[in-house]
């Protein structure tokens, strides 16, 4: 087959795997989410551990520390720097997802297969922003631990602390660019900005939206000019951030916030991870993924060029305001 074809082929295979649903939106499947089969519960995934299963892949998206403190007994850890683009690469920028080729060769090496159930975990927003990447690169049926390691240690169920061993065997996954649309850059940004028919939200908290706060990586404190405010904590449960709400209640959060799902919407933070919170939450309930763009050079490209503009303080924007749960 040849590549061109091959591409074809993978990326409406994607689609089908991922908008399978659409047909059934109004049946509720896990916490009453339309795609409730994106989560997973950390009970199944102990089954599907003591099973056994050949096709399971486990990934701690964690730092070493968080890792090392205890972890999914056979989890295997990808922190940040190992699926991030060389800044020469992405025009100084550091934080964007690796090209295609440098994917296909982490998820190989993780073992991963094209049939591979992938579970990813966490214990804050790392664990979406792995999602987006599979998703984005084409693969089908990678599901995020709802609650995170912390609702693993809570039921009970045993962690290791020293690092699980390498697989066997390499993987056959190849990532192509499946779904183009999720991952727009500056430009982009610059010209949706103010339209009438997008929305931006930005995905930071309260105080880099401000400017009040500015995080390494970020040249200038401040915020998109026309983006609206949006905390990624809004999604989750304020005891555990790895646990989400359930539709219902993302519901009311965004009707509060004024998302609305006939406008094209767009995402950042400091540097693509938080923003997939807001892809996730939306995937989850239903909203076309066509629709769902994340800025993955985000705060720390657009400050990085003098010539864009910024806005500090407080915003008139309806959603300046985080969602009160």
């Amino acid at each position: 087959m040849k590549t061109g074809t091959f591409r074809v082929v993978s990326a409406l295979l994607v689609l089908v795997a991922l908008t399978v649903g659409y047909a059934h939106a109004g049946e509720e499947g896990y916490k009453g989410y339309v795609r409730g089969s994106a989560l997973i519960t950390v009970h199944e995934l102990k089954r599907l551990i003591d099973a056994r299963d050949p096709k399971l892949v486990v990934i701690a998206a964690e730092n070493a520390a968080s890792y090392g403190a205890g972890h999914i007994p056979g989890s295997r850890q990808v922190d940040r720097p190992a699926y991030e683009a060389p800044p020469e690469t992405r025009n100084g920028v550091s934080g964007n997802i690796i090209d295609a080729a440098g994917f296909t060769a982490l998820a190989r090496g993780l073992g991963i297969d094209q049939d591979s159930t992938v579970v990813v975990y966490d214990s804050k927003y790392d664990a979406t922003r792995l999602w987006w990447a599979f998703t984005y690169y084409g693969k089908g049926d990678v599901r995020v631990l709802d609650g995170g390691v912390k609702a693993w240690k809570a039921a009970g169920y045993p962690t290791d602390t020293l690092a699980s061993a390498a697989p066997n065997r390499s993987g056959n996954f190849t990532a192509v660019v499946a779904l183009p649309r999720l991952r727009v850059d500056t430009a982009e940004i610059a010209e949706v900005r103010n339209s009438p028919s997008a929305q931006l939200w930005d995905n930071r908290d309260s105080k880099e939206f401000t400017g009040e706060e500015l995080k390494k990586g970020a040249s200038r404190a401040g915020r998109i000019p026309g983006s609206r405010h949006c905390d990624w904590t809004s999604f989750k449960k304020s005891d555990n951030q790895a646990e989400w709400l359930t539709a219902a209640e993302l519901q009311k959060v965004l009707e509060r916030l004024g998302y609305d799902r006939n406008k094209e919407q767009y995402f950042y933070c400091q540097s693509g991870v938080r923003s997939t919170q807001a892809i996730f939450a939306l995937y989850l309930s239903g909203w076309p993924l066509e629709k769902l763009h994340n800025y993955d050079s985000s705060w720390i490209g657009w400050s990085k060029d003098p010539d864009l503009p910024l806005e500090t303080g407080a915003s008139s924007a309806p959603a300046a305001a985080q969602a009160k749960r």
